[in-house]
């Protein structure tokens, strides 16, 4: 095997490991983020249309609004607060 060959590999297994490397510390890095940010980040509260405040609106009105928010945000959307003004 010519010098050119076997220097070219080496380069080639050098590089390789070092990018198989880089790739894993991101992966364990974010896996750790995740973990401490679910750990220690405070609970958010799931907003439903059962309980949104109904002293002023009725159920039926309640559930009238979240279906035309859902249909116009194609299920992505929810409503989590209802004033009246």
């Amino acid at each position: 095997m010519s010098e050119e060959i076997e220097f070219g590999l080496t380069l080639m297994a050098v590089g390789m490991t070092t990018v198989i490397t880089i790739l894993g510390l991101v992966v364990m890095g974010g896996k750790t983020l995740i973990l401490l940010i679910n750990k220690f980040s405070p609970e958010i509260e799931v907003v439903t249309s059962q309980n949104l405040a109904t002293e002023y609106i009725s159920k039926s009105k309640i559930s009238v609004l979240a279906s035309a928010v859902a249909a116009a945000t194609q299920g992505r959307g929810e409503i989590t607060n209802i004033k009246k003004i």
